[in-house]
């Protein structure tokens, strides 16, 4: 893949003792996360150290992709209604990559 795409890095920190919920969440919204037509991958992980801190790497072919995926009826109704609520924070970090140049810039902007 040759074609530059957002690549967007999400830490979830939840509620002590709700990282267990928050992965069964994430394992039902993922499926229909990847079937998104602008979506590439959608990957999480729990900490091994951490177990309420949770990373989900996902990719979008197009920088409006994440805006997209917000929208959905999937992500209102697990992201919004399931798992937000679980978080104690959340930090979004987006980034348009040009695949074999080692560029990353934020969405719309510049370095």
């Amino acid at each position: 893949m040759n074609e530059p795409y957002l690549q967007v890095i999400a830490h979830f920190f939840a509620k002590p003792g709700n990282g267990d919920r928050v992965i069964e969440l994430l394992a039902e919204l993922a499926p229909a996360t990847r079937a998104e037509p602008k979506n590439l991958d959608y990957a999480y992980f729990r900490s091994p150290v951490e177990p309420d801190h949770i990373v989900i790497l996902e990719r979008y072919r197009e920088a409006d992709g994440l805006d997209v995926h917000r929208e959905t009826p999937h992500f209102q109704r697990i992201g919004v209604g399931a798992i937000i609520p679980l978080l104690d924070r959340r930090d979004v970090t987006c980034y348009m990559v040009q695949p074999d140049t080692g560029t990353a810039t934020p969405p719309g902007g510049t370095r």
